[in-house]
C-alpha cells in the first residue's frame, strides 16, 4: 500500500524504491548505530536487517528531498522484533499476545540536525508526522493494536502527544545504557480519548492521505523530491 501527504515544507510517504530505502538505511545507521549504539556499525554505513524483506517503511522528506524521519512497520503474522531481539522487555516467562490486527512499529528515528533545528523554528514536528503516517497505514491495513520498543523519555513524549500507550513490563537498560521498554497501543482507545481531549489532533491525524499517483501530480507533491 502506497500513500503520501504534504505538511508544511515536508512530504510524508511510504518508501517504494531503492534510492529511498538506501537513504532510510543511512539515517537508521546514524541513529541506531552511531547514537544509540543498539546495533554494531556497518562498513557501508547502512543499518539493515532481515525484517526489511517483509516490512514497509514510511519516510519524512524535507524540501530538498532529504529524508529526515523514518519508521518501519511489521504486520502480523510476520515475526516481530519484540518477540526475538527485544524479548527481554516482555514480562518474565510470557510471550507477546499477538493478534491478526496487530503490527510492530520499529526503527522510528529523526535526523539529529532536524531535532536540533525544531527547537528554533515553527516547522512541523517530525515525530508527529511519523505518527500520522503510522496511523494512516494502520487504518488502511485494518490494524488496531501497535507494539513498539522505545526509550524511556520517548514514552513520556508519546503520552504527551495523546497516545495512550501502555508498558508491557518495566523499562530495562539496553546496550549503550539506554533505558527502553515495550509498549502497546490500542488505536480505537486512542481515537476515543483524542476525540474527547484533543479533537483537533485526531482530526489532523485522520485527514486522508493520497493513494494514487495522479492525485500526487495534481497537487504537486512530487515537486519536493
Amino acid at each position: 500500500m502506497r500513500f503520501w501527504f504534504p505538511e508544511g515544507p515536508y512530504l510524508v510517504k511510504t518508501l517504494d524504491n531503492h534510492e529511498e530505502m538506501e537513504a532510510a538505511f543511512s539515517l537508521r545507521h546514524e541513529v541506531f548505530c552511531n547514537e544509540l549504539k543498539w546495533v554494531p556499525p556497518s562498513s557501508d554505513e547502512r543499518e539493515r536487517d532481515s525484517y526489511d524483506g517483509f516490512a514497509q517503511s514510511i519516510g519524512v522528506f524535507d524540501e530538498d528531498g532529504e529524508i529526515v524521519g523514518n519508521v518501519r512497520l511489521i504486520a502480523a503474522p510476520d515475526t516481530f522484533m519484540v518477540e526475538k531481539e527485544f524479548a527481554c522487555l516482555l514480562p518474565d516467562n510470557t510471550e507477546l499476545l499477538k493478534t491478526a490486527d496487530m503490527a510492530e512499529v520499529t526503527r522510528l528515528c529523526v535526523k539529529k540536525t532536524t531535532r536540533n533545528k525544531r527547537q528554533l523554528t515553527t516547522s512541523p514536528n517530525i515525530s508527529l508526522l511519523l505518527y500520522r503516517g503510522i496511523y494512516q497505514w494502520s487504518l488502511y491495513n485494518k490494524i488496531r493494536h501497535l507494539t513498539m520498543v522505545v526509550e524511556k523519555n520517548k514514552y513520556r513524549l508519546l503520552r504527551l502527544a495523546s497516545l495512550p500507550v501502555k508498558t508491557l513490563d518495566s523499562f530495562k537498560e539496553m546496550n549503550g545504557g539506554v533505558m527502553a521498554g515495550a509498549l502497546l497501543l490500542d488505536l480505537r482507545h486512542f481515537e476515543r480519548e483524542a476525540a474527547k481531549k484533543k479533537p483537533d489532533f485526531i482530526s489532523w491525524m485522520s485527514r486522508q492521505a493520497y493513494h494514487s499517483p495522479s492525485q500526487a501530480r495534481r497537487h504537486g507533491l512530487y515537486s519536493l523530491h
